[in-house]
């Protein structure tokens, strides 16, 4: 039956095409790996886009100010809260992962702040957020005196949401 699908597809193991899971899962934004244990896990696919500067300092701020994001690997909005980063700038980003199956599992922090959707912020002002946001809206609730500039920037789609 592996073989007959397979061939309906047109993969075979000697091809120099990818496999389809790992089609699938670029497109999804994780990897299935086993870890060590024989337990499968999950690895987020790593960032595509590059950061801005402005980006990457209020990264360095929302860091210095203790502001950290929650999140999970199969979480659409958190997938792009990241992408809206870019990849140096995201490197800055205090982040806990909330899924029990990825490889770097917090799930008792999560449980501890009341986190129950995805992407959420906490800052040490106090202040908390929920939703896929514009760097200039995460500037604006972390209090970031620092200017940025809209056109450098991709924004989140009007419907923008969270993953509960």
């Amino acid at each position: 039956m592996t073989s007959l699908v397979a061939a309906l597809i047109g993969y075979t193991p000697n091809s120099h095409a990818a496999p389809p899971f790992a089609v699938i899962s670029e497109e999804l934004g994780y990897f299935p790996v086993t870890n060590s244990v024989g337990e499968t896990v999950f690895v987020p696919a790593n960032i595509k886009r590059s950061s801005s500067s402005q980006a990457i300092d209020l990264a360095g701020f929302l860091k210095s100010s203790g502001a950290v994001m929650y999140g999970t690997f199969w979480c659409p909005h958190c997938r792009r809260q990241k992408e809206i980063f870019g990849n140096e700038a995201w490197a800055k980003i205090p982040y806990v992962e909330c899924a029990s199956n990825d490889y770097k599992s917090d799930q008792k922090l999560c449980t501890a702040n009341d986190i129950t959707g995805f992407p959420t912020w906490k800052f040490k002002n106090g202040k908390e957020a929920s939703g896929e946001m514009s760097l200039q809206q995460l500037a604006k609730i972390a209090g970031y005196k620092g200017k940025l500039e809209d056109s450098l920037e991709i924004e989140p789609p009007e419907l923008a949401g969270s993953c509960r």
